[in-house]
């Protein structure tokens, strides 16, 4: 497919997207319908369709689009791109700009963000305007891909050589040393006999630093284990055994398989089956949230979500906690795991924690915010007195 036909899938696809189909089902759809595409060809029609997403605002499509075509016309000038070069006619591409396009429409201050101004307002009131708006700038970009050298394993050294073997060049990355990221040839990782082996996993340069942080020690319980990230990086680091629960036991399916993969012992308890009276040496609460930190890889979400959603998550966050508490040994550790960029998702609810339970101290506490290396994630670890 030419560029500018690339354009017009795009374009498709963002139809769909506005009369409500989620854009990853959208992209399936597509796909199934048009499959003369190759894989080169789908993987570049989704990065359009998301750097779209990630730039609604600023294309002048937030809050309403005026048509699939104006987005994907606005969206390539956000990103600095002649919309022109592509709109040819020719072949497969997008029709010709009218007069009316040819001129770029006029942006208001906050349109630059492309964040919702109530989002703009919460980054002000938490890191003030430079650093706020420091942050929408990056969310407004792709996250990097990074990988998770099983240390149970082999060696960061081992695994980089083997993928360089395969084309697929990475880097290390200071924040952790269990930590790559990806620089070329992403799509081609998850093919390869290392990963079949074992080596690595993807996962989030960011979220292996905040396990490595947590002093996991004696038993230890994944209390939100979701599809098991967590688990399989404290299992990775320290070769422990991991009891890993979730309240969706479909969150969990894929854990098995992937610590049978890493050599991991991994247990998983299904919902209703975690004894309220189990008692855990280290309780790991990576929390449902608004994933504010990690927009840039789910972009839908900082257009839909709003202040009413951001109050039920926080609420929801207590509930939780205190759940998690009551497992907490005398002695043990209690970590506080979120991937939200908000004040009122992270040390407001550290505050909580220490203001209602005075047995709960805080011995350390992490803030990564979305960067070029990693997203954004809250860490806050608590020991409990004896």
């Amino acid at each position: 497919m030419t560029p500018g036909a690339r354009v017009a899938a795009k374009i498709e696809v963002l139809d769909a997207v506005l009369l409500g189909v989620p854009a990853e089902k959208a992209l399936t759809n597509w796909g199934r319908n048009n499959r003369f595409a190759g894989s080169k060809d789908r993987a570049a029609i989704r990065d359009l369709v998301f750097q779209a997403i990630r730039c609604r605002r600023s294309s002048g499509a937030w809050p309403d689009a005026s048509s699939a075509r104006g987005w994907a016309i606005g969206a390539l000038r956000a990103n600095d791109i002649d919309p022109a070069e592509l709109f040819t006619g020719a072949g497969h591409a997008p029709a010709e700009l009218d007069p009316q396009e040819v001129v770029a429409l006029g942006l208001s201050e906050r349109d630059p963000w492309d964040l919702q101004d109530w989002t703009i307002n919460e980054l002000i009131s938490s890191y003030g305007d430079v650093q706020a708006q420091e942050l929408a700038q990056v969310l407004r970009h792709r996250a990097p891909i990074s990988l998770r050298v099983n240390l149970q394993k082999t060696n960061i050294g081992e695994v980089r050589a083997s993928l360089a073997q395969e084309g697929i060049e990475t880097s290390t990355n200071p924040i952790c040393d269990t930590a790559l990221t990806v620089l070329s040839n992403p799509r081609r990782v998850v093919l390869q006999d290392s990963f079949s082996k074992g080596w690595f996993e993807l996962q989030d340069a960011a979220s292996q630093a905040v396990a490595v942080a947590i002093p996991a020690e004696g038993r230890i319980l994944d209390y939100c284990a979701g599809g098991g990230g967590k688990s399989l990086a404290l299992a990775g680091r320290t070769g422990a055994k991991i009891f890993a629960h979730d309240v969706n036991l479909g969150r969990m399916a894929e854990i098995e398989a992937r610590a049978a993969r890493g050599g991991h012992d991994i247990q998983v308890i299904p919902p209703m089956e975690l004894d309220p009276a189990a008692q855990f040496d280290t309780v790991v609460c990576d929390l449902p949230c608004t994933g504010s930190g990690a927009w840039r890889r789910s972009p839908e979400g900082k257009w839909k979500l709003t202040e009413a959603e951001l109050a039920q998550y926080c609420d929801l966050q207590r509930d939780i906690l205190v759940k998690c508490n009551d497992h907490v040994a005398s002695g043990g550790t209690l970590a506080l795991i979120t991937c939200s960029i908000f004040n009122d998702e992270n040390q407001m609810q550290r505050d909580f924690m220490s203001e209602s339970y005075p047995e709960l101290s805080l011995v350390n506490e992490l803030q990564y915010l979305p960067s070029a290396g990693y997203d954004g994630l809250y860490l806050a670890v608590f020991k409990k007195a004896i």
